[in-house]
């Protein structure tokens, strides 16, 4: 059966238009609700940068409290911080409004089950189901919050998952945060780890996410971390679930790029978990050959990182990516992180 609403990536629209409506929305909160088996009790909500993501919020929270659930807004995030709060702090969903890379006028909405893992098709398919039931209202009023994501939590999680300590004394980064969710966490993040950070598209004002900046624009990245004299130039999405880099000759660094050094490292220090790698049928034949060469197994999915996910559970990969920047690491909820990636490589980095 084919999904109606839900993509590869949640549902997405123009903000304003159907679907992306208050209407439409609290439909999507009942058809939650019932999909739950009427067992929600709270949820999570984390946003991007877009002016719309307040409206899309309140609709679902008057829908959310009208049925007895209790929602917590955790402000502006990036979509692996939604992902990590939603399963460390025990929500039963956790809902991300973003349209990743698109343009401002776009919004959508990605659910994460109590896992903090993005819902499978049949899930998707069970709420589209429930769209239209009209569901008897509750009788207690849920309550709604707001709460300042402790990132002490969320960081000390992602070094655990590194490879050996990263200390970034006397690097110089160059870090195009797109307007998008990282603008106000990501260099801060950097800087206390020692390295000097030169900001870029750090300053959301609502309409300019993914305005000539961010992953989506490498040749921005490749001059402006040349011109800069950066050690290593970093290229965030607007909900920070991907990342491209620059090295400081402002070369390039894409998604197959990426997960061979990653691959490569880990297969070197025999923790390439089944020896494998997952990837999508548009991975390049010199990161196919090179995997081949080194004897890594490569198993290919349909383009869309849910499907990456779905292969890496299916054969227990610890690690899998696309070439357009998303690297999924199974240690930290099968979801695409931007900075734990970059953390990542600049540990093999430093140790190479």
């Amino acid at each position: 059966m084919k999904k109606k609403y839900f993509g590869t990536d949640g549902i997405r629209g123009i903000a304003n238009e159907y679907p992306i409506i208050p209407s439409f929305l609290k439909k999507l909160a009942y058809a939650s609700f019932e999909y739950k088996k009427k067992k929600l009790k709270k949820i999570i909500i984390g946003k991007d940068t877009r002016i719309s993501c307040s409206m899309i919020e309140e609709a679902l929270v008057d829908a959310f409290l009208i049925l007895g659930v209790d929602c917590t807004s955790i402000g502006v995030v990036s979509t692996p911080i939604l992902a990590f709060s939603t399963k460390k702090y025990k929500y039963d969903l956790g809902i991300m409004i973003s349209a990743s890379h698109n343009e401002y006028k776009d919004n959508g909405i990605k659910i994460f089950n109590n896992y903090g893992e993005k819902l499978s098709d049949k899930d998707e398919l069970l709420i589209e189901k429930f769209l239209d039931i009209n569901l008897n209202k509750s009788k207690k009023k849920g309550t709604f919050v707001e709460k300042k994501i402790e990132i002490d939590d969320y960081g000390s999680f992602l070094f655990n998952n590194l490879p050996n300590k990263l200390n970034l004394k006397n690097k110089k980064i160059f870090m195009d945060c797109a307007n998008g969710s990282l603008s106000n966490i990501a260099p801060n993040f950097f800087k206390d780890l020692g390295a000097n950070i030169i900001e870029y598209a750090s300053n959301p004002n609502g309409t300019n996410i993914n305005k000539n900046c961010g992953a989506m624009y490498p040749e921005n990245l490749s001059k402006l971390t040349k011109s800069n004299d950066a050690d290593v130039g970093l290229a965030f999405d607007g909900d920070a679930d991907r990342v491209l880099v620059s090295d400081e000759n402002g070369k390039i660094l894409n998604g197959d790029d990426i997960l061979l050094s990653i691959a490569n490292y880990l297969n070197s220090c025999k923790l390439l978990k089944g020896n494998c790698v997952v990837s999508t049928v548009m991975s390049n034949l010199g990161f196919r050959d090179y995997l081949k060469n080194i004897g890594v197994k490569l198993y290919l999915t349909s383009v869309g990182d849910r499907y990456v996910i779905e292969k890496m559970k299916e054969i227990g990969a610890s690690l899998g990516g696309e070439q357009s920047g998303h690297i999924i690491f199974s240690k930290n909820g099968f979801s695409g992180d931007g900075i734990l990636t970059a953390l990542f490589l600049l540990c093999i980095i430093k140790e190479k």
